[in-house]
């Protein structure tokens, strides 16, 4: 829900379309991007930095060197060979000539440049044929050298065909977003000042616009650093909420082991590690305690997480309750997971590494070799 100000100062539920620059039309292509109001829209961080504080003229540019070129549109075209077509911008200062090239989203590149264009461009210095740089980063400057635009570093955001079309482009991001920061009210911060101290982490409102207009390179590293703080932080409280919540919720108490643990032992064929016994010991107090478990039973292939999952569900049998084992293999990159019928939720088993090494294969798997059946 957004609202519609009858007044000069903007406000973070505001709606995008009352910043300068935008309007109803651009505020439509902005909506369909997820960025709906004043917030979504600082929220809307760049991808990417160009540093025009230290340019290099064509003349002393070097083979696989970074770098930041100014230059004039000397010449532009779509070429081809037999395999590809690319675009080509030829761009020349009073040094030397160079070509930037584009495989892909020629015709929205085609569009940006015309000869005489003043433009800004970065990226790797490459040589085929002549010097030239592929997919560079690009600016395109004003004849009167705006300071918002020139001699400072500069956001490059991310777009999409729908923002393009509508003129939402870098230069245009950062015109509004400057815009937006002329008549923002505030913006609250949910970190006191003492935590913030003591996290060393600037004020919410001071990163939000130095991850857009950044002063220096210094800033762009603390600005990052206190959002993402946030959103790390704010990830670990849910968490912990999570965590609590499922602490107070009543599970079964499981304290009698029950024959068939003992069975167990004694039919096992090797012996246990340190690392299985000790994560029994944790599962087997989460058992007693009459609390939701929540457990993952992480470890490598082949280090025995079958019979910990075997060994910790016989309480459960001995209780005559129904236990479910989701013993799938692992996804690529993944680990394998056992869950019981414990609780109201079914929860997993949370996680210790029981064990390092393992041969791949269920046929050499120690685990299932001595309980085929599961």
């Amino acid at each position: 829900m957004v609202s519609s100000p009858g007044r000069t100062s903007l406000r973070l539920a505001d709606s995008v379309q009352y910043v300068k620059g935008i309007g109803p039309v651009r505020a439509e292509a902005l909506g369909e991007a997820g960025i709906k109001t004043v917030e979504d829209l600082l929220y809307y961080f760049p991808r990417r930095y160009l540093d025009r504080r230290n340019t290099t003229l064509v003349s002393d540019l070097k083979i696989g060197d970074q770098a930041t070129v100014l230059a004039r549109v000397a010449g532009q075209g779509i070429k081809g060979t037999r395999r590809r077509k690319y675009f080509q911008v030829t761009i020349t200062d009073d040094s030397g000539t160079l070509a930037c090239v584009w495989f892909h989203g020629i015709e929205w590149i085609e569009r940006r440049f015309r000869v005489g264009d003043r433009v800004a461009v970065h990226g790797k210095v490459e040589f085929y044929r002549h010097l030239q740089m592929v997919h560079p980063d690009f600016d395109l400057l004003e004849e009167d050298e705006d300071p918002l635009n020139t001699g400072k570093i500069v956001s490059l955001y991310p777009g999409t065909a729908g923002l393009k079309a509508k003129g939402l482009d870098s230069r245009r991001f950062r015109q509004v977003i400057r815009a937006c920061w002329e008549r923002l009210a505030s913006v609250p911060d949910h970190f006191p000042p003492e935590f913030r101290r003591r996290f060393s982490l600037p004020e919410l409102a001071v990163a939000l616009k130095q991850i857009h207009l950044p002063d220096d390179e210094e800033w762009i590293k603390r600005a990052i650093h206190r959002l993402k703080f946030d959103e790390h932080f704010f990830l670990q409280l849910l968490m912990a909420l999570r965590r609590r919540s499922l602490e107070v919720l009543p599970g079964r108490k499981f304290p009698e082991l029950g024959p068939i643990v003992g069975q167990i032992y004694r039919s096992l064929p090797f012996q246990l590690t340190d690392a299985q016994v000790r994560v029994m010991r944790e599962v087997r107090a989460d058992f007693k305690s009459g609390r939701m478990m929540n457990r993952l039973l992480q470890g490598d292939v082949g280090s025995g997480k079958t019979v910990v999952a075997v060994r910790k569900k016989k309480p459960v049998f001995t209780g005559r309750l129904q236990v479910r084992a989701d013993d799938e293999p692992p996804p690529a990159g993944g680990c394998g997971q056992r869950q019981d019928g414990s609780g109201p939720a079914g929860g997993g088993y949370r996680g210790r590494r029981a064990g390092t090494g393992g041969r791949h294969g269920s046929h050499r798997n120690p685990g299932r070799a001595a309980f085929p059946g599961i």
